[in-house]
């Protein structure tokens, strides 16, 4: 391919360091990565306030967690073609396109979330047998439990991937962390509020709140970064017609 394709051969000018694009990946890339670490502090929290009601919840909540990161996967990798739709589609001047995405992609995802819902909501008891021993009916039900209310707010969790990875994709990184701030903040005080007051279901609706602050927050950020992109576009058009 190298021989091949004139367009994959550098020269040492590419090849150069250069400030200014690593200033732009730094300000792009730092964002992201700390709105990974401030999500993981509230998961940290809630799973510290779900140890203390005893092994039982332990080992539903460890097992559940298992099986609903299976089943997020896809969630999270249609947010990422967002990313790359929405940047592709801003870089081409056509930001218009990445509403018609979002539509797009908020309607895959809840032909995705039906069909998880039926297998989970049916079949949640036989998935926690994977992780615990069929006498265990307690962790067993508590398992079953904890999927059946994230199962629910799964289509919430999609929006949210969608959105924050479409804001990322357009260059908006810092509005995608704080909707990790905001999901660490619903996660906290479920885990110092909810779960003393009503145990291992509050332990269950951490997420689900999370999820629901989250996009709380993205969808007017949505908004103001969409707008943001077509009057930039605009103006950039103006700029070429006039040039």
């Amino acid at each position: 391919m190298y021989r091949k394709f004139d367009v994959l051969k550098t020269t040492p000018s590419d090849r150069r360091f250069r400030p200014e694009l690593a200033r732009q990946l730094l300000y792009i890339g730092i964002p992201m990565g700390l709105q990974f670490s401030i999500t993981a502090i509230g998961s940290i929290m809630l799973q510290s306030a779900n140890n203390a009601l005893g092994t039982a919840c332990v080992a539903a909540f460890t097992a559940a967690m298992r099986i609903k990161m299976f089943f997020m996967c896809p969630l999270e990798s249609l947010g990422m073609a967002m990313a790359t739709f929405s940047g592709q589609n801003y870089g081409a001047g056509r930001p218009e396109r990445i509403w018609t995405g979002v539509k797009s992609a908020v309607m895959m995802m809840l032909c995705y979330v039906a069909v998880v819902a039926v297998i989970l909501w049916t079949f949640s008891g036989e998935f926690a047998l994977l992780f615990i021993d069929s006498s265990e009916h307690e962790i067993v039900y508590d398992t079953a439990l904890f999927l059946h209310i994230s199962v629910s707010f799964f289509p919430v969790l999609g929006i949210l991937c969608i959105l924050r990875y479409t804001i990322q994709g357009a260059g908006y990184t810092r509005l995608a962390m704080f909707s990790g701030v905001s999901e660490m903040v619903a996660r906290i005080l479920v885990s110092k509020i909810a779960v003393p007051l009503w145990g291992y279901w509050a332990v269950c609706f951490g997420d689900p709140t999370a999820w629901v602050f989250a996009v709380a927050f993205l969808i007017p950020a949505f908004v103001y970064v969409y707008r943001r992109l077509l009057v930039i576009v605009q103006k950039e058009r103006g700029v070429v017609v006039q040039g």
